[in-house]
């Protein structure tokens, strides 16, 4: 993918004139950012001064003609799988600079939402940050850890459907234990009765997280 096709993604600016936050949405796996975009007018209403970007996955889907992904899956182990989030963040980042550098606005101001395969790649990210994010949201994901936990200050949200047949739900247990392990705050909530996917209860929650930092039903 071509560095102007990277940086090209759908966005949704702020409601309010002045913007004052960026909030970043990584889709899942064969996807792209076009599915994940719809999140803003939802999202807008209550933050008005976001400014909404949805990138599309910095490589092709490599098991389908069409869609994106962060990284390949089509081998699975966890080391190699580590190895590659690790390549690609950069990538990631360089977009997120950019958009923050138009927006005179840093990693403090920048809040990042993932689905999925974005949910892995938004949270190996956040741990890797010098500069904390304002706060960090996972639907339906699975922790890669860094090597090092370096950013312990941002707070993560996990949500996670209980009928998950793509992403087990006690994946969900496994990234809580790691937020235990290094005294990061956080929030969870597993949703009965939902698969795959991101419904109105996982963005509520989200939402209150997000507005408050810290959030437990």
């Amino acid at each position: 993918m071509t560095k102007n096709e990277i940086l090209s993604y759908p966005e949704v600016k702020s409601l309010d004139s002045q913007c004052k936050k960026l909030v970043v949405l990584l889709h899942g796996l064969g996807s792209d950012g076009n599915d994940l975009i719809g999140l803003a007018p939802l999202m807008s209403r209550e933050f008005p001064d976001c400014h909404f970007i949805a990138p599309h996955g910095v490589e092709k889907f490599d098991s389908a003609p069409y869609g994106r992904q962060w990284f390949s899956l089509n081998n699975r182990n966890p080391d190699y799988v580590r190895e590659l989030v690790a390549k690609n963040t950069g990538l990631v980042t360089d977009i997120i600079q950019k958009k923050q550098a138009e927006l005179n606005l840093t990693n403090k101001d920048t809040i990042l939402i993932g689905f999925s395969q974005g949910t892995m790649m938004g949270l190996y990210l956040n741990f890797i940050q010098k500069e904390p994010f304002d706060s960090m949201v996972g639907f339906s994901g699975r922790l890669i850890a860094p090597q090092e936990c370096i950013n312990k200050t941002t707070p993560v949200c996990v949500i996670h459907g209980e009928l998950d047949d793509v992403v087990d739900v006690s994946s969900m247990d496994e990234t809580v234990e790691y937020l235990e392990k290094y005294d990061i705050p956080y929030s969870k909530y597993k949703i009965p009765n939902l698969t795959h996917s991101i419904d109105d209860r996982g963005i509520q929650f989200a939402i209150k997280f997000i507005k408050i930092g810290y959030y437990i039903d």
